[in-house]
This record gives structure tokens, C-alpha cells and sequence, in this order.
């Protein structure tokens, strides 16, 4: 029971701090346009680690970050655009991303990157629906093109994230230009990215947080200390219970037969 208890609420707390395809939340939404064909998606502030093209005309949600790259979401991933490719819009656009999805013609696979020499990530099957992120250039599997689509799939309830040669596709959803278009504002009147603190936050939130915290450690130190309690409980009572005493009159006497 112990070390179910331990595995339970160690995996609570790796699911807490575990990355997530989710799209950060900030106070303030910005959203900036791409506006030119060519514009990187990036996994990190690096010129090497792009994952993808992003559609002409659509946008990515950003917040400001120092140095040459927007932190910036496209629909539930996380990762970076150059500054000087996007034209930052004081707007919420109604469709801010590509939305696309295509089929594969045969059984083939999802990779990791580009290129068939890469890790599968996951068999894809005739009836499988991808989601369309963007386009990058890789292997050249075949004579009419290099082009893959990083893309999405969900089987057996969990999604997966890789690249799929575009040479084996079929059904591509349309994807049309996006028209929509908001006042253009400069890096300057981004509000700055705000980290709380905890001086900063209400009496009720800090107790919050403090519970939130305390009582998974609590019940942890609970069940590591709660069998060796018993075991002490037990040797407490047993010896209580084999010193039988005798009465003798006015006096009690143990049995030195039962010591």
C-alpha cells in the first residue's frame, strides 16, 4: 500500500512540471502576422532547430521576449519566430491558424524528422486524420517533391507529433488566405511579461498555495512514517500485556515466571 501510495503521488507531481503541447496563457494577447513566404517555426531560439514553415497570411499568438525571437504559439505548440519575419497586429484574429487536415494514400509512418532515416514516431493508417501545421523541406523520397508535413495524429488516445513525406498525402484541406488585419504596433507597446510572485499575491492564494504543497508532502510523510508507528504500537502492547501482576494483599507482585 506504501509504495502504490509513493508511485501515485509521484507521478501527480511529474504530471504537474511535464512539458505540454499547450499554448501559454497570458494576460494580454498579441497575436503578429506572417506576411512573407519563408517564415520558421522554432522549437528554440536557434536558427537550426525550426520545425516547420508557417502558412503565409495566418498568425502566431506571441509575448514578449528579449533577444531576436518572439516566444510564440501556432495552435498548441510552444516554441519561437524570428522578430524581423512577423508584424506584430493590436487584434484578436477570429481564425488565427492554417486549419488543415489530411489522409495518407497507403500505410506508411509519422517520423521524427524529415527523412526516413529518422525514429518513427507512429504507424499511420489509410484512416488516419493528420493535422496540418506547415511545410519543411527533408528527404527526397521520391522524384516530384521534398516536402513533408509536420503534422499531428491522434491513436489510441494520445497525440503524436512528427513529419509525414507529402508525396504519400492525400486530401489536403484548401488552405485559403486569411484576409483579417488589425491596427500594426511595434515591439515598444507590448506590455512586459509579468512573472508573479508570491509577495505580490492575496492572503487567500498563498494559503492555497501553501495547502496545494503541504498536504500531498504530508500524506507522503504520512504513509513512510505510519508502519513503523504500528509496529512500535504493537511492541508497546505486547509488553504490557505479558507483565502479568499478582495481588498479595495490600501489594502487587509480578509473576517472575512471565518476565
Amino acid at each position: 500500500m506504501k509504495n502504490l501510495c509513493l508511485i501515485f503521488f509521484g507521478f501527480f507531481f511529474l504530471s504537474l512540471f511535464s512539458p505540454a503541447y499547450l499554448c501559454f496563457a497570458a494576460e494580454q494577447e498579441y497575436y503578429a502576422k506572417v506576411q512573407t513566404a519563408g517564415v520558421q517555426f522554432y522549437l528554440m531560439q536557434n536558427d537550426n532547430t525550426s520545425l516547420f514553415e508557417v502558412p503565409t497570411t495566418y498568425f502566431v499568438k506571441i509575448k514578449p521576449t528579449d533577444g531576436d525571437y518572439f516566444s510564440s504559439c501556432y495552435k498548441n505548440i510552444n516554441g519561437y519566430v524570428k522578430k524581423t519575419d512577423v508584424t506584430i497586429m493590436k487584434g484578436s484574429p477570429v481564425v488565427p491558424y492554417a486549419n488543415a487536415t489530411f489522409k495518407v494514400f497507403l500505410q506508411n509512418y509519422m517520423y521524427l524528422n524529415p527523412t526516413q532515416s529518422s525514429s518513427i514516431v507512429v504507424e499511420l493508417s489509410t484512416a488516419d486524420v493528420m493535422t496540418f501545421y506547415g511545410t519543411k523541406s527533408g528527404q527526397q523520397v521520391s522524384s516530384q517533391t521534398n516536402v513533408w508535413y509536420y503534422s499531428s495524429v491522434e491513436k489510441d488516445g494520445q497525440l503524436y507529433f512528427g513529419y509525414v513525406f507529402s508525396g504519400i498525402t492525400d486530401y489536403l484541406s484548401s488552405i485559403p488566405t486569411n484576409t483579417e488585419t488589425f491596427e500594426v504596433i511595434n515591439e515598444s507597446q507590448l506590455s512586459p511579461s509579468v512573472k508573479p510572485e508570491i509577495s505580490t499575491l492575496s492572503t487567500k492564494t498563498k494559503v492555497l498555495l501553501i495547502v496545494s504543497i503541504a498536504l500531498p508532502s504530508a500524506l507522503i510523510l504520512y504513509f513512510l512514517i505510519k508502519p513503523s508507528h504500528i509496529m512500535t504500537t504493537k511492541t508497546k502492547r505486547q509488553i504490557k500485556k505479558e507483565r502479568k501482576k499478582t495481588h498479595h494483599g495490600d501489594y502487587f507482585e509480578f509473576d517472575e515466571s512471565e518476565l
